[in-house]
């Protein structure tokens, strides 16, 4: 018996020939030669039964293997080593029986007698003799028995039920499986509710078991035993069942799903993970079989069951990460048949998918496991979490493909994780899936309620890989015969989430690109097609903020793109606005402070949420990055800042507030002399005269300053200063004392010369002189309270601000 005891269960993995084969030749083939004794003993019985067909005058069929194997198990029932060998014998015959074969009856009887041995001689027998014997009890009765009859089932079922909670494993799995496919193959609702029944009994006999277990608390950091008492180690194994037949179960246990699902729940919380998770991988299963029927079982049992899968996967990554990763498809792909359930449970769904996501689907790993070098998905490197994300992905594509319409938020909130934790290796990975959106972003476009998830899950797609490897699988292209432009529709998404790209691809692919459509739509210059040609034309060069937000080539490639914003400015009005928020962002982002990072020359991606502005948190400049790249804004802005400067000037009032921002960013990434000489062209241009005057007014005293008030009192006058005056504030900031000066004197003429109605821009000014440079305020603190005070409180708000700001700095100043 010790060598049946100890034997592997090779018997049962290896594939015998059916048919008109003699089986008992195939196992005196494989092993007469062996000196096993469990392969000694099987041979023996083979031969034995092989005699006994032959002395009858059968046929060596697996039906005339099968009876007479049956007629010794029942005469050999006090002789453990033939039972143990029979019963091997029997499961390898019985598989090979076809159906039809045995009877109803015959089955019902063969399992009488099987049942006789196993559990009187069960403490005898081998692992591999009784899983044999478990393995050929479920065969009998899923293949050949009346599975309308309880009574044929009965006595089989018993069986099963006993060794499913067995303290050996592989018989334990062997039963409880055999148990879970009885059940699945029941279909007589009399015969399904007495297996309810039993099933019930069971945990009614264990059920105060399961209630010390459950009660019992273990504090935080306490050692807990490795092995759990017998009695308690049964009562869990009992809970394995039950979660085992929990689909199948009669519909009036729904409170018996409860108490099982929070059993498990204690079970969990009250274990070590070493000993739950030998048994993740089938309560696994279980739970999403369960989950599969959620239109037919109670919500409350549905939510227990996601948390529990949850929870399941955490104990598994916790000791064996690779069985968590092989089991997250499936668990992903149970979760997500319920986003399109009542939103309660969707909603729960949801959040749980997001967190599995966000637990096990790391970008790192990916990228250490995978290779971007190879575009094409079947040449990527495999690993598990690249597996497991394939595999995800592939239920997500499986679930958009089966939506008919846009998908819920449910769906499209987790697809738009999936693609940010996916980052880079989104591009091969969840390509059908972004394809994907695009078809129905197609198919909405005009309905826009309904399309704002989808918009944000292919805004998503757009910061994970970058516009080029998105415009590479969605190009922006010209169809010159139709005079229509594909996939225009991406147009809005990319102004909104393109960050950390490269100038040059602006420059080199989306400049050439609208003006192929511009130059197309002249073609059609009055039709509809043309002007929408011309504004798609427009809308991409207007693209120029989106990649001027965190660009990684900023220190290279600025030059380039500085000249193309002089022939915007001064050849295309309607990019006037786009040039001057770009300009604000590249100088601002490079101002800000540098967050602690390498000394690349790029920005650095952290994604966060959808919003724009959530998403430049994550992104940010080294401080030698930003360096570099100021250096390079100053030495390609001369030109650029004189072109705004001019606009301006002609402009007035037309043009906006970020205009005149702009031109202050610009002009304070140069040096505080290059603007100086700006500024006294621009006085020269309007007034050569008077300019060299107002220069040399640096440094002359009030009485000369007050004797030139009578000279610029005219109308003309006053409005040629406003606008110098409006352009000198956008100086100011890293000014040096001697351009400081000069905008000083413009303001003291201005409070000299102007009318009370029309001081705003000298207030404006005054207010930024004084509040970005301190020492301003030291030297020249009487004389600006003085003339301050000598104008009564303008009228106008934004003037009264300003001047308030002015008081309020000198104040500060004085105490």
């Amino acid at each position: 018996m010790a060598a049946f005891e100890d034997r592997a269960d090779e018997n049962d993995e290896i594939a015998f020939k059916d048919g008109n084969t003699d089986i008992s030749q195939q196992l005196m083939d494989r092993y007469g030669k062996s000196s096993a004794a469990q392969h000694r003993h099987l041979v023996a019985t083979a031969v034995a039964m092989r005699s006994i067909l032959t002395s009858e005058s059968l046929p060596p069929s697996p039906s005339a293997f099968f009876a007479a194997a049956i007629s010794s198990v029942d005469s050999s029932t006090e002789d453990p080593v033939a039972v143990s060998a029979l019963l091997t014998f029997l499961s390898i015959v019985v598989p090979l029986v076809p159906s039809g074969e045995i009877s109803a009856t015959m089955a019902r009887d063969a399992v009488a007698v099987l049942v006789k041995p196993i559990e009187e001689e069960g403490t005898k027998l081998g692992v591999a003799s009784l899983r044999a014997g478990v393995k050929c009890i479920g065969t009998l009765l899923i293949g050949f028995c009346d599975l309308n009859d309880w009574e044929s089932l009965q006595i089989g079922f018993a069986l099963l039920l006993k060794f499913a909670i067995d303290k050996r494993p592989k018989v334990r799995r062997c039963a409880q499986e055999c148990l879970e496919k009885l059940f699945g193959s029941l279909r007589s609702s009399t015969v399904i509710k007495e297996a309810s029944n039993t099933v019930y009994a069971l945990l009614k006999e264990y059920k105060p078991v399961l209630s010390d277990l459950s009660s019992t608390k273990i504090e935080e950091g306490s050692k807990v035993d490795s092995t759990l008492k017998s009695e308690n180690a049964e009562a869990a194994h009992v809970l394995n069942v039950l979660s085992a037949t929990i689909p199948f179960l009669s519909a009036k246990f729904s409170p018996l799903t409860r108490q099982i699902l929070k059993g498990i729940d204690t079970i969990f919380k009250n274990s070590e993970d070493k000993i739950v998770v030998p048994e993740i991988e089938g309560l696994v299963t279980t739970l999403t079989s369960y989950l599969s029927l959620h239109d037919k079982n109670p919500a409350d049992t549905i939510v227990h069951v996601t948390t529990l899968l949850k929870d399941a996967l955490e104990k598994a990554y916790s000791v064996e990460p690779t069985l968590c990763l092989s089991k997250l498809p499936l668990v992903c792909s149970s979760l997500a048949g319920l986003l399109t359930s009542t939103d309660d449970i969707a909603s729960k769904a949801s959040t749980i998918l997001k967190d599995l996501i966000s637990s096990h689907i790391d970008k790192k790993k990916l990228l250490t496991e995978g290779s971007l070098s190879n575009q094409d998905e079947d040449n990527v490197t495999s690993g598990d979490n690249i597996n497991a994300a394939r595999c995800v992905c592939s239920v997500f594509e499986s679930v958009l493909n089966s939506c008919d319409g846009i998908p819920n938020e449910h769906i499209l909130t987790v697809i738009n994780l999936l693609i940010e934790k996916l980052g880079e290796l989104s591009y091969i990975l969840a390509k059908n899936i972004i394809l994907k959106l695009a078809d129905l972003m197609k198919n909405a476009i005009g309905d826009t309620s309904s399309s704002q998830d989808l918009q944000q899950c292919i805004g998503s797609a757009v910061v994970a890989m970058g516009p080029v490897r998105l415009l590479t699988l969605l190009p922006i292209t010209l169809h010159a015969e139709s005079h229509s432009c594909t996939n225009a529709w991406l147009i809005p998404i990319l102004r909104k989430y393109i960050i950390g790209a490269s100038l040059a691809y602006y420059v080199d692919n989306i400049v050439p690109l609208a003006k192929s459509l511009m130059l197309a739509s002249k073609g059609a210059k009055k039709s509809t097609h043309g002007k929408e040609l011309r504004a798609c034309g427009h809308e991409l060069l207007r693209l120029l903020p989106a990649f001027c937000n965190y660009p990684v080539d900023v220190a290279n490639k600025f030059g380039s793109l500085a000249k193309l914003m002089v022939k915007f400015i001064k050849k295309k009005s309607f990019m006037h606005e786009a040039v001057a928020l770009s300009l604000q962002m590249l100088v601002n982002q490079n101002k800000g402070m540098p967050k602690p990072s390498t000394d690349m020359g790029e920005a650095k991606a952290i994604s966060e949420e959808d919003a724009t502005t959530e998403l430049e948190r994550g992104f940010h400049y080294s401080k030698k990055a930003s360096t570099k790249n100021m250096k390079a804004l100053a030495s390609s802005s001369t030109e650029l800042l004189q072109t705004l400067v001019d606009v301006f000037t002609v402009s007035g009032t037309e043009i906006s507030a970020d205009f005149k921002a702009a031109i202050g960013c610009l002009a304070s990434t140069l040096d505080s002399s290059v603007r100086k000489k700006i500024l006294i062209s621009l006085l020269n241009k309007f007034d050569p005269a008077g300019e060299s005057e107002t220069e040399g007014q640096v440094n002359q005293s009030n009485d000369s300053v007050d004797e030139e008030k009578e000279n610029c009192s005219s109308t003309k006058t006053q409005l040629k200063r406003s606008a110098v005056l409006d352009l000198a504030s956008s100086f100011v900031e890293g000014a040096k004392e001697d351009l400081i000066e000069l905008i000083y004197n413009l303001v003291r003429q201005s409070f000299q010369a102007t009318d009370e109605a029309d001081l705003y821009g000298a207030y404006d000014t005054l207010s930024r002189v004084l509040q970005e440079h301190g020492w301003f305020c030291a030297s020249h603190f009487a004389e600006v309270i003085e003339m301050l005070l000598s104008h009564k409180t303008p009228e106008d708000a934004a003037s009264s601000r300003s001047r308030f700001a002015c008081l309020h700095v000198l104040m500060a100043h004085g105490i």
